[in-house]
């Protein structure tokens, strides 16, 4: 029964767009917009997943190249150690990369292996997700481990130096008691 109704419902809907010739003017468009705008969206797309690519390969290369300045100040008696900042940073950039090209690699592995999707749909939401999503997960998720790795890096740092103070405090206390 309720088969027929929608069956009834759809012949009334596809008459009355036949008739009113709305279903030339949803075709029309929809090939204007796959010929014409698709392209363009596309193309923002590559270049938008190209320069994050290349943004993270920069800073990989950038942070690196100061690698010599973290270890020269890191001889300096500072407070902290400039060394473990750098390497927390360089440590948050890899991350990032590692992150970004395995989120990559999967959402290729499933489109490949989905099937009855168009092509269409699967290359702008591969695009969509290589070119947005991808880069704010990695970039989230390696900018918490550099920030957590740092930290556990500094409390360690510091835990190490009160333990040395102590220790050179009491043998120091050993030292005077012997000679008096």
């Amino acid at each position: 029964m309720l088969g027929n109704l929608l069956g009834a419902a759809g012949d009334i809907s596809t008459g009355l767009l036949g008739n009113m010739g709305l279903s030339m003017i949803d075709g029309g468009f929809a090939q204007v917009i796959q010929d014409r705008t698709l392209p363009i969206i596309q193309f923002i797309l590559y270049i938008m997943q190209w320069a994050v690519v290349n943004l993270i390969e920069a800073a990989l290369l950038m942070t690196a190249l100061f690698a010599p300045i973290a270890v020269a100040l890191s001889l300096l008696p500072l407070a902290g150690r400039p060394i473990f900042a750098w390497l927390s940073g360089f440590l948050g950039i890899l991350a990032v990369q590692m992150g970004y090209n395995i989120l990559v690699g999967l959402m290729a592995f499933v489109i490949v292996n989905i099937d009855n999707v168009s092509e269409v749909i699967s290359s702008m939401g591969f695009l969509m997700f290589s070119a947005v999503f991808s880069p704010y997960l990695a970039y989230e998720i390696g900018r918490g481990g550099g920030v957590a790795l740092y930290q556990g890096i500094s409390n360690r740092a510091i835990f190490a130096v009160q333990a040395m103070s102590s220790l050179l405090a009491q043998v120091t206390q050993v030292a005077v008691r012997m000679l008096v």
